[in-house]
C-alpha cells in the first residue's frame, strides 16, 4: 500500500488534470505525452508516491487495455475501399497518439486486416513529433518515395491534419464522418463524410 484509497470524485479531478497536460503538450508543444508521465502526473496530483520502477511496470498494461477489450472498430466503409484504393496508391499512416502508442496501434490493424495496405505508418510517440508540425509529413512522403504535390492526405481535424498537410504542399482532404468539423471546409481541398466517397474523389478528380 502506497496510500489511502481515494474517493471517485478525487479520481475525476485527476483524470481532468492530467486531461490538460495531455492537450497542452499536444497542442502547444506537439509533442505526445509519454505514458510513463501519463501516470507520474497523475499519481502525483492524488499524492501517491510510487517508486518509478513501479510506474514503468505499469506502463504496458494501459497502452495495450485494447488488446484486452473490445478495440475501437474501423469506420464503416474503410475494410472495404482502403484495399481498392492499395491497389492503386502507396497508402501511409500519419497519426498523433494518446496513451495507446504505435506498436499497439499497429497490432489492432494487423487484427482487423488492415496493416499490410500501409507501405508506412508514422506515429508521433514513436518520432517525437505531432501534426501540424511538418516532420511527420515529410518523413511519410519520403518513406514513400512521393513528392508532396502528388500526395493526398486525409484526416477529421482542421487544426493538425488540413493544415499540417498544406504546409508541406500536399492536398487536403477533410473526413467528416466522424468529427464533423465544418469549420474546417473552408481550408481543405475535398470534404466527404463516407469513404465510398473518397473513392470517388480520387477517381474523378485525379488529385495523384
Amino acid at each position: 500500500r502506497h496510500a489511502a484509497p481515494r474517493r471517485w470524485g478525487d479520481l475525476e479531478q485527476a483524470y481532468q488534470h492530467i486531461s490538460s497536460l495531455w492537450e497542452h503538450a499536444w497542442r502547444e508543444q506537439h509533442r505526445s505525452l509519454e505514458t510513463f508521465h501519463w501516470l507520474r502526473e497523475m499519481m502525483s496530483f492524488l499524492q501517491v508516491d510510487l517508486p518509478d520502477t513501479v510506474l514503468r511496470s505499469l506502463c504496458a498494461p494501459v497502452e495495450e487495455v485494447f488488446l484486452h477489450t473490445e478495440s475501437p472498430r474501423p469506420i464503416p466503409g474503410v475494410t472495404t475501399v482502403l484495399p481498392r484504393l492499395a491497389q492503386r496508391y502507396r497508402l501511409g499512416i500519419i497519426s498523433d497518439t494518446g496513451l495507446t502508442p504505435g506498436r499497439v496501434l499497429r497490432t489492432i490493424l494487423q487484427q482487423d486486416g488492415l496493416l499490410d495496405l500501409f507501405q508506412v505508418t508514422t506515429y508521433s510517440d514513436e518520432i517525437g513529433e505531432t501534426k501540424p508540425l511538418p516532420g511527420p509529413f515529410r518523413r511519410t512522403l519520403e518513406a514513400l518515395g512521393t513528392p508532396p504535390e502528388q500526395a493526398v492526405h486525409v484526416g477529421d481535424l482542421p487544426e493538425t491534419d488540413i493544415v499540417g498537410a498544406k504546409g508541406v504542399r500536399m492536398k487536403a482532404f477533410l473526413f467528416l464522418g466522424v468529427s464533423q468539423r465544418h469549420d474546417g471546409r473552408e481550408l481543405a481541398d475535398a470534404t466527404f463524410e463516407n469513404y465510398d466517397q473518397l473513392e470517388t474523389l480520387l477517381e474523378q478528380r485525379k488529385w495523384v
